[in-house]
């Protein structure tokens, strides 16, 4: 009962000074780095990835949050072959440490994301037949700026790393890039 009691007072007592925050962040990004194998191959001439998180996360105004993050996003391979498609849905977890600066609001993020499905186009591009499904990671960093429009509602840009860490293990291909989004964001507070 003491347990119970001491993390009731705990939640209350940070309820106080710590706030619930809810964003959108739309994204496209271009590879700086690219490393894809299949069948042993090296094989692709660009990768760019574009799409959206959600992003819920619990802390302070100015200092330490912690969020969970939700979203889509849309992969494209091109090699000498032609371009393979693959939609990437996620979730994972992001830190982030904000700060005021005169009339702006400036936030560090650093994300790990863990893709539960990717569903691929036609891998042809990659010089394979069918379709497949992608599985691994995906790790994030950003730094945004946002300009509060009032008390609770604040929009914003920013740019980021993003490293994919990608694979289909049952045919032997693995995706790893580098990426560096360019991020909108919307932001709101509770």
């Amino acid at each position: 009962m003491k347990k119970i009691l001491t993390i009731c007072l705990f939640l209350l007592a940070t309820g106080a000074i710590a706030g619930v925050f809810f964003s959108v962040n739309p994204s496209l990004g271009f590879s700086i780095y690219n490393d894809v194998y299949a069948d042993g191959k090296k094989q692709v001439r660009a990768i760019t990835d574009y799409g959206g998180q959600l992003n819920i996360e619990y802390g302070l105004d100015e200092g330490l949050r912690m969020g969970a993050v939700l979203g889509l996003l849309s992969m494209s391979v091109a090699s000498d072959l032609g371009t393979t498609d693959a939609n990437l849905f996620f979730v994972g977890l992001a830190p982030s440490f904000s700060f005021g600066f005169l009339d702006v609001i400036g936030k560090i993020t650093g994300e790990i994301m863990f893709v539960f499905m990717g569903p691929t186009g036609s891998l042809s591009a990659l010089g394979l037949s069918g379709t497949s499904n992608l599985e691994g990671r995906i790790y994030s960093g950003r730094f945004d700026v946002q300009f509060p429009l009032s008390e609770q509602f604040s929009v914003g840009a920013g740019l980021g790393v993003r490293f994919h860490d990608l694979y289909i293990s049952t045919r032997n291909v693995y995706v790893r890039t580098l990426s560096t989004p360019i991020y909108l964001n919307m932001n709101y507070k509770f």
